[in-house]
């Protein structure tokens, strides 16, 4: 129909040919046989006003949406800007920049760096093997740099931790550090080979100082054992760099600061961002890497993790942090360490261009979006008023499903019963459009109302998939 088309039209004038992104094919051969670029434009026309705003800066292709491409060259550019500045980093390599494990990763840590992911599998002393490896895999599979085993307070396990620091080292080659306060389970991990601890403070560091010097270690201003927490950001600093001193003293290299980030309202995030801001204007004589725990504001509102994890990553990476800490710990925060990872590429390329993260190629919009359908005029008069349906539920004779989604496997699953509640088929996939074909293909009702609602749940399943929310059927968005 295309080549129909064109041959129909007088197009030497034209330099280019946009298809819709939608099309399956490959555009190379029409361009071959017509002579002019003949590429592939965005998938939704709402998009165009974007890509031609970009025209100039990309090469459009033959096989890929545009604005998918466009998606493709941010995240190109972010790997390009990154290598630059780790070849910088490499040549000024100290106390302030460094590897967490150059025998196991190249990941660096510094101020102005791209900052690094940790991702904490919460309470993982008191969870099964299997569990473990499942979080451990989404979250590399997520974008984390770093694994993090986190301790359950005032219930030390040094024999736990041994064993999940030798099934993650048999499972990956991801860096881990340990979250505990406890010089028992410190020392366990240090002894299984673990490549970062989280954390020292004044109450535990004398009991942690004969073990590697090369160990990066994040510190804090506070002495936990006996319930001491300043509240006085001046304060915290000032303990940050005392501590440092100290460790500095006993030889250790490798720091990161953590001036410890607060949930809103209370204890107040203004305070805590205060602490950051005041460390960074410090006249303290070695300026460490800044610890960013995003997941001590995150996990405590009650508001959709991504536009938090955006504009969190924007002030890390306005204060220069040079590693940031997360967690997925409840149902609400899943696909969190994803966002974060996509957050940070785009605050970075913002950064590194000095404007306002905007533009720059990486969009993360989950809810709402940018673009909008332009809707024509629509005559009113003899439309028909669709009122609700209030008729009761009549079974299908052929029977009925149930539909799940499983977001660690990314997968929905669609289960057709009988009447008599035995299971027939178990459908699955990942688009709701492929697993509605394969219900009418194997006739598995032919209800049009059945047929109508399953195409609902089963987007409704997908949208779910795609944005980490919990899909409960029947229930609406």
């Amino acid at each position: 129909m295309t080549k129909e088309v064109l041959s129909s039209r007088s197009i030497s004038e034209f330099n280019l040919i946009l298809l819709p992104g939608f099309v399956q094919w490959d555009t190379r051969r029409l361009e071959e046989e017509f002579s002019i670029l003949i590429r592939k434009g965005p998938e939704f026309a709402s998009d165009l006003p974007m890509v031609f705003n970009k025209i100039e800066d990309i090469n459009l292709s033959n096989t890929l949406p545009a604005n998918r491409l466009i998606q493709t060259s941010g995240e190109a550019f972010y790997d390009e800007i990154k290598s630059k500045k780790y070849e910088i980093a490499k040549e000024n390599l100290g106390k302030s920049i460094y590897y967490i494990n150059e025998k196991k990763s190249n990941i660096l840590i510094g101020r102005g760096l791209p900052p690094p992911i940790i991702a904490e599998i919460v309470n993982c002393t008191g969870k099964n093997d299997t569990s473990i490896i499942k979080k451990a895999q989404h979250y590399i599979n997520s974008g984390a740099a770093v694994i993090d085993i986190g301790c359950i307070s005032n219930k030390p396990k040094p024999e736990r931790v041994r064993e999940i620091i030798q099934l993650l080292h048999e499972e990956f080659s991801v860096l881990l550090s340990i979250d505990s306060m406890e010089p028992s389970e410190l020392h366990a991990a240090v002894d299984e080979g673990i490549d970062m601890i989280l954390s020292l403070d004044m109450g535990n560091y004398k009991e942690m100082q004969n073990i590697p010097k090369d160990i990066p270690i994040v510190i804090l201003p506070t002495n936990v054992r006996e319930g001491y927490f300043p509240r006085e950001p001046k304060i915290r600093v000032e303990n940050l760099g005392n501590l440092t001193k100290k460790l500095h003293n006993l030889g250790f290299k490798r720091l990161i600061a953590d001036p410890l980030l607060e949930t809103p309202i209370s204890p107040g995030i203004s305070n805590s961002l205060e602490a950051y801001f005041l460390y960074n204007r410090s006249r303290v004589d070695t300026k460490l890497p800044l610890f960013f725990g995003i997941s001590n504001v995150v996990e405590l509102m009650d508001i959709d993790s991504v536009g938090i994890n955006g504009l969190l990553a924007s002030i890390a990476i306005e204060l220069g942090a040079g590693i940031l800490f997360t967690v997925e710990h409840s149902t609400k925060l899943f696909g969190g360490v994803k966002e974060l990872s996509e957050c940070i590429k785009l605050n970075y390329i913002a950064n590194y261009k000095k404007t306002p993260p905007i533009n720059q190629g990486i969009r993360i919009f989950k809810a709402k979006g940018k673009t909008k359908q332009k809707i024509p005029k629509i005559m009113k008069k003899n439309a028909i008023e669709v009122e609700m349906d209030k008729n009761d539920y009549v079974p299908d004779e052929k029977g009925y499903f149930k539909c799940y989604v499983n977001h660690y496997s990314t997968k929905i699953f669609l289960l057709f019963y009988s009447n008599e509640h035995k299971l027939r088929y178990t459908l699955m996939g990942s688009r709701a459009e492929d697993i509605s074909k394969k219900v009418l293909e194997l006739k598995l009702t032919e209800n049009l109302s059945h047929i109508n609602y399953l195409g609902r749940e089963l987007t409704k399943a997908e949208y779910c998939l795609y944005t980490g929310k919990p899909y409960i059927q029947d229930e609406k968005l």
